[in-house]
């Protein structure tokens, strides 16, 4: 018996920093996947292997969390008293870990999703979302969850991190999404804001519930499907990720290029910034000026898994 889980990959929409401050956000999956089979074994050992990082092996009693696989092996760590022998895992992905689509949320998900199906584990979307969010901040010291509900759930989702909610909508617009090139990894973009405003705390508060507060609006536009006022919203909230210094000269003249396509209702950096995804709601199949699309959009279909 193998079990083949899959979970997508996902984009920021609204209330990036102020989900880490106990705000709402607006997230959505996207139609590129992380796919991982789980093979057992009938020894201790684990084998990982990736067709993009490699392999990896080690023993299920040895267990710790090491790069490339850390969030793999963060999952395997919820799970290494239940587990009575190892297995192989065995991962592809439909797009690159380098873009900024929540690769880390997708492949930890989709390992989850295995090793709950392996262990005859019942659990709701909320609890796989909580459990989720264990692993990424075990592995990276902070991290809101909103990617990951994005993986579990599919579709647009309305998130908390504090106290934890997660809300799903069906009705999906078209994007179109533009890649800067490079990436700043998001604990570092978060310990730059941090550092830019360590003497400005009261404002940056100040910036982070307006963010907090557009994710609340656009939440309630979302239950309207009221997308023109959404993209305005997302236009707005541009502004703040500028405030706090995390669209630099070429995120700005990727969000104004991107403004002067018909039919885009709004745009704005999707994550933490400094690198990564420009996010436009609309499609748009203009020249960019030279800036590389990624060809995605919204998604319905959360994380799935079957034996196979």
């Amino acid at each position: 018996m193998q079990l083949k889980a899959s979970a997508p990959g996902s984009l920021m929409l609204l209330g990036e920093y102020a989900v880490l401050h106990g705000k709402q956000a607006l997230v959505c999956a996207i139609d590129q996947r992380i796919e991982v089979i789980l093979t057992p074994r009938t020894d201790k050992k684990i084998f990982i292997e990736s067709d993009l990082y490699g392999q990896y092996h080690t023993d299920l009693l040895a267990l710790k969390i090491e790069k490339p696989f850390q969030f793999v092996l963060g999952a395997l760590l919820q799970y290494q008293v239940k587990l009575k022998r190892g297995c192989d895992i065995a991962i592809t992905s439909t797009f690159s870990d380098q873009v900024g689509l929540g690769s880390s949320a997708a492949v930890t998900v989709a390992t989850l999703a295995a090793l709950i199906s392996w262990l005859n584990i019942r659990m709701s979307p909320l609890d796989l979302v909580r459990q989720g969010k264990q692993v990424i901040k075990q592995v990276q010291g902070i991290g809101s969850g909103a990617d990951i509900a994005a993986s579990v759930y599919g579709g647009l989702v309305g998130y908390q991190a504090q106290p934890l909610f997660a809300e799903k909508f069906h009705h999906l617009h078209p994007l179109t999404v533009l890649y800067a090139g490079y990436k700043t990894p998001t604990v570092d973009a978060i310990k730059r804001v941090q550092q830019s405003f360590s003497a400005y705390s009261s404002l940056f508060l100040h910036i982070t519930n307006s963010i907090g507060q557009c994710a609340t609006e656009g939440i309630q536009l979302v239950r309207k499907m009221d997308w023109a006022k959404l993209g305005h919203i997302m236009n707005i909230q541009q502004g703040m990720m500028e405030s706090l210094g995390v669209s630099d000269v070429s995120l700005t003249k990727m969000v104004n290029t991107l403004r002067e396509q018909p039919g885009m209702l709004g745009v704005k950096i999707s994550g933490s910034g400094l690198g990564d995804c420009v996010v436009g709601l609309g499609e748009s199949a203009h020249d960019h000026n030279g800036f590389q699309r990624i060809a995605i959009n919204m998604s319905a279909q959360g994380v799935q898994c079957e034996k196979i």
